[in-house]
């Protein structure tokens, strides 16, 4: 078994949208995850298509692969940081707005022998 790690960190995406999305991901096969990945063309399936080519890049530029033959080991994902922004207003009075992101780790699993 040979696993490859590879980590988002700080998307400009709620946690929870991410989560309902990864809840989908984990019990489909590779070939399924990209073509719904594909399709869609939001924000934070963008981010999740990316981080799934990044990791088959570096298992093609360190093995020869038949992608039937990987699976995902664990995908999960954390809150980040929140930024926040101050507007100043009127009458010395300011509005806060929050930026929230979060992170998300990927691991797959290639078997050997299918």
């Amino acid at each position: 078994m040979i696993e490859e790690k590879n980590s988002i960190n700080n998307i400009n995406c709620s946690f929870k949208k991410l989560k309902k999305i990864v809840n989908f991901i984990k019990r489909r096969n590779i070939i399924q995850i990209f073509n719904s990945l594909k399709k869609n063309k939001s924000k934070s399936f963008r981010y999740l298509y990316n981080l799934f080519l990044n990791n088959l890049n570096n298992f093609s530029k360190k093995y020869n692969y038949n992608i039937n033959f990987i699976k995902i080991k664990y995908i999960f994902v954390t809150k980040g940081k929140i930024y926040k922004k101050i507007y100043p207003r009127a009458k010395g009075k300011c509005d806060f707005l929050k930026r929230i992101t979060s992170n998300v780790f990927l691991c797959l699993i290639y078997f050997l022998n299918g």
